[in-house]
């Protein structure tokens, strides 16, 4: 899943923002690591320099003594630091985390053992189907070579007189693994190596061998088995004289019946889980002694759900068999398990998702695991929280920008504080995050990602809080008893600490203290585990964990607002006492939830919700006989007032570190077009942002975010064409250690391009209260084609399109209907050459989802496979599914269409709300379409004062 997973989307964390680290490195010289695409399960990486194609000879982003001296893998902000010092034998010991993701590198430093010397993975599995190896019996050996494929293998009689026939052969290729680095995987520089690989059978079980140095040869290689019976793994190599591993470390997976063997090779080629599994768990990092993770004592179980050659998307029921797996493999050796699941996609319809009631389930069914998951990377817009983070029974982690990161270390000055990060997802229709905890890590990466080891997102939030609760756990373990996952969570949340200017939406219960999480376990406070559910009414329309009001009050009589809360855990009832945190809800004073659904009534002050913003206040369930422990549950409520553009908007205000001014827009649904601007006034400029999100919550399809970067302004544009009506939200963010002075502004064009038709024929609208003089022009911008797409269950559906010699960008836009999304973990959208070289991923994070490419960067010039590939949340059986597709051709230089006069643009009058239509001369014939193409026309309607108003459209 792509969040960031990943991610699937991940937002673009660290979006335009430069990290510059001072470090007293062997050349003495600071490094800036600069923002690269967004990476799957919620964050980005920095791309650094690199030594040398040669994986032996790259060196880390930063020396990683420095890194772990700077603490740039942050240990203080939960007091993770002086609780394994106060308490070096409770460093996660006896537990397990369950790392779901990309898969986990265990050639690594750091994964060889824990910090009481044992064996730090146990066990390596593959979900994904990623690394499966097709294999047919193979014929008998000739001498002492067997064939396989193509391709003969000598020196076989060594490992026949391990196993007799039958054998089994196939083929491992780097071409289906991606994009160089990560599908080199012998890194000799190429992607289009093919490595035979033999199974057998000897008495202790199946192996694999295959020629790992390329001489052709399999007398010098050592049999791998199942990584779960033997912890063995191996690496290519790009010649038989190579020195040291190779650039991914591969572990192998036995299955299958009494047909034959199954193959799955297990490998990272992300880095994600790799890096995940540092932070959470990580111990002598690097081979540096004390560069460790949160819970270093832990072990951890390596589980790949991505197929990250897609843009490290989930696959159909991966999340819920390695969830399964987990579970079971930790009840079979007795050990307490904590799942981190740094993963996820947008919610289309909150709180109606098939994996969050599927990790409902699973959690009420295994209440002795606790599921950590990422909140996600699309903030800082409010109702961002991505699924399934959005699971109640989980806990959903927001990120924090650690002051050590917000700007380069000043000799004799303490680093900034931690703030709530511009990229960490917010709540609204859910009653969530959860928890906060840093968000940006140096730690552990494959040796093909070396000098990419400092990576932002709530993907690495997620693991802090995994290995807390690993830390926690331990502690309980040496009193001799477990906890319960409400008892961590609740230890977790109740003792947490809100940064100042938060919400419950910016950070849930804020950032925990593991030293006061313990001491809240050892006062043997009982916690109960409570389904909260907001009844969809009056303005409300959620169906979440809150209430959310994005539209504010449906009337001015509409302040009710009821909750049903159930008891879900069996647990004697215990009497609540509420308390609301803000003077405009008011709250009955106790309730006493019995096992069977009560119905709590709030009461909202309309006359204090008329200030145009949002509004927030919570009311907190407490138990009357256990005040001291903290909320059973909250009542998240948000009411947002928004502001009216029948007249452009204009304001201004200063903003400090971790701040976020928010500014709600009404757009009807004939607007032609909207343009927010921010301009930086005082400050530091450099780093301010400005962020749009749609009417759902989602960021803007088009630009969801523009940094100023020394700019004087800058602004978003929304053409008409993707204007959504509704409420609006433009964000401003200062940058993470500075105060900006700013001015804001939010306007609709005066005018609307209604509707563009064959002709090409153009209608434009005065919306504006007066006259208007408007200058009208048209432009061939490219040519389009429209498809349904469809399939029936995980099967793939590709669409081969040749480029046009004119071509300069290839724009994919693909759309599933918003009920269908709530069925999935993942859509990925990839494209490829013709060999199956690919082009580019960039999966959906929501039903709708634009991909661009710039075909003037590529050497390749030819057709393009486009290939949709949907994931389920079950295991099957899996549903008929169906979809549009969009393909654009773009021009580098569009062609104006002259009018009748001669000129490039038309003027006219146009009184109030009067509307004209007007013919341009059609499209020149010379413009040679591709088959089953049409052209697009771009219109744009320009008055003397106001944004210009534009239109895209088709037409024959």
């Amino acid at each position: 899943m792509t969040f960031v997973v990943g991610a699937r989307s991940w937002a673009a964390a660290a979006a335009g923002v430069f990290v510059s680290l001072a470090c007293a490195g062997s050349s003495g010289s600071d490094q800036t690591l600069e923002p690269i695409d967004s990476m799957p399960g919620g964050g980005s990486g920095w791309e650094a320099p690199r030594s040398s194609t040669n994986v032996s000879l790259r060196k880390p982003a930063i020396p990683p003594r420095i890194a772990m001296l700077a603490g740039l893998l942050p240990l203080s902000s939960m007091g993770v630091d002086v609780f394994r010092s106060s308490y070096p034998d409770l460093d996660g010991r006896g537990v397990v985390i369950g790392i779901l993701d990309s898969g986990v590198d265990a050639g690594l430093p750091g994964f060889a053992r824990t910090s009481a010397g044992g064996e730090k993975i146990l066990d390596l599995r593959d979900f994904s189907g990623e690394g499966r190896i097709a294999l047919h019996q193979l014929a008998r050996p000739d001498n002492d070579t067997i064939v396989v494929g193509s391709m003969k293998l000598a020196g076989f009689g060594r490992i026949a007189r391990l196993a007799a026939a039958p054998y089994y052969g196939g083929i491992f290729r780097e071409l289906p693994l991606g994009t160089n680095p990560a599908a080199d995987v012998n890194g000799n520089g190429s992607i289009r190596d093919e490595f035979p690989v033999v199974v057998a059978k000897s008495s202790s079980g199946w192996f694999a061998v295959t020629d790992t140095d390329g001489d052709g040869a399999v007398d010098d290689e050592v049999p791998i088995r199942d990584f779960a019976e033997a912890h063995e793994t191996f690496s290519y190599v790009p010649s038989p004289d190579a020195i040291g591993p190779g650039p991914l470390t591969i572990a192998v997976n036995f299955g299958g019946d009494g047909d034959g063997p199954a193959l799955d090779f297990f490998f990272d080629n992300s880095s994600h889980g790799t890096h995940v599994a540092g932070v959470a768990a990580g111990h002598n990092m690097f081979g540096v002694e004390g560069f460790d993770g949160v819970a270093p004592g832990a072990h951890v179980l390596g589980l790949k759900i991505a197929n990250n050659a897609r843009g490290g998307i989930s696959v159909s029921g991966s999340i819920v068999r390695a969830m399964n797996y987990a579970v079971n493999f930790a009840r079979q050796h007795r050990l307490p398990l904590v799942l981190n699941l740094s993963y996820g996609v947008g919610n289309e319809l909150e709180g109606a998702a098939s994996i969050d009631s599927i990790i409902d389930e699973f959690a009420l069914e295994n209440p002795d695991v606790l599921f950590v998951i990422s909140a996600g990377n699309d903030g800082p817009g409010l109702s961002t929280v991505g699924f399934p983070g959005s699971a109640e029974y989980a806990l959903a982690v927001c990120g924090l920008m650690p002051g050590v990161y917000a700007q380069p270390p000043r000799p004799g000055t303490a680093p900034p504080n931690d703030v709530v990060a511009w990229w960490s997802a917010r709540g609204g229709e859910l009653a969530k995050p959860d928890l906060c905890a840093p968000g940006v890590a140096f730690s552990n990466v494959p040796l093909w990602h070396t000098g990419d080891e400092i990576q932002p997102g709530t993907s690495f939030s997620a693991p802090q809080i995994a290995g807390a609760a690993a830390l926690l756990q331990s502690a309980m373990l040496e009193r001799g008893r477990t906890a319960r996952a409400i008892d961590l969570r609740q230890a977790l949340m109740n003792t947490a600490t809100r940064p100042e200017g938060t919400t419950f939406l910016d950070v849930g219960s804020g950032i925990p203290n593991v030293g006061a999480a313990l001491r809240w376990l050892m006062a043997s406070h009982q916690a109960g585990v409570y389904s909260v559910r907001a009844l969809p009414e009056g303005g409300n329309t959620s169906k979440g964990t809150a209430a959310y009001r994005r539209y504010g009050l449906a009337s001015p009589g509409d302040t009710l607002q009821r909750f049903v809360v159930t008891s879900v855990d069996g647990q004697p009832a215990a009497q609540l006492e509420l308390h609301s945190d803000v003077d405009w809800i008011e709250a009955p004073a106790v309730v006493e939830p019995a096992g069977k659904p009560v119905t709590i009534e709030l009461r909202y002050d309309a006359s204090k919700l008329t200030q145009p913003g949002v509004h927030v206040g919570t009311v907190s369930a407490r138990p009357a006989s256990d005040i001291s422990s903290g909320p059973s549950f909250s009542l998240v409520n948000t009411v947002v007032v928004a502001q009216s553009l029948d007249f452009p908007f204009a304001t201004g205000s200063k903003l400090g570190p971790g701040g976020v001014h928010r500014y709600f827009l009404e757009v009807p649904a004939d607007a032609g077009g909207l343009d927010v601007r921010m301009t930086v006034k005082t400050g530091a400029g450099g780093g301010a942002s400005l962020f749009l999100f749609e009417p759902s919550g989602q960021p803007q399809r088009g630009v969801k975010s523009v940094i100023a970067d020394g700019k004087e302004w800058v602004s978003i544009n929304v053409a008409a064409e993707d204007i959504i009506p509704g409420v609006y939200e433009a964000a401003v963010v200062p940058p993470p250690a500075g105060w900006i002075g700013y001015e804001f502004e939010a306007a609709l064009p005066q005018v609307s391009v209604t509707s563009v038709a064959d002709g090409p024929t153009v209608t434009v609208r005065n919306t504006a209260g007066r006259r208007l003089m408007v200058t009208l022009s048209a432009e061939v911008v490219g040519a389009s084609t429209v498809r349904p797409v469809g399939g029936k269950g995980s099967t793939p559906w590709t669409m081969q399109i040749s480029q046009p010699d004119w071509a300069n960008r290839i724009v994919v836009d693909v759309a599933l209907p918003r009920q269908y999304w709530n069925g999935v973990t993942d859509f990925g959208v990839t494209l490829f050459d013709s060999s199956g070289a690919k082009l580019i991923d960039s999966p959906l994070n929501y039903a709708f989802g634009r991909q661009t490419l710039s075909l003037d960067s590529l050497d390749y010039r030819g057709d393009v496979l486009i290939e949709l590939l949907p994931a389920y949340a079950h295991l099957g059986p899996y549903p008929e599914w169906e979809g549009e597709i969009r393909v654009d051709f773009l021009l580098e230089a569009p062609v104006a269409l002259d009018t009748t006069m001669g000129t490039d643009s038309v003027y006219v009058q146009l009184g109030y709300d009067q509307a004209e239509t007007f013919r341009f001369p059609p499209v020149p014939a010379s413009f040679i379409l591709p088959e089953g193409f049409k052209t697009i026309v771009e219109v744009t309607a320009r008055t003397a004062t106001g944004p210009v108003a534009v239109r895209r459209a088709v037409i024959d």
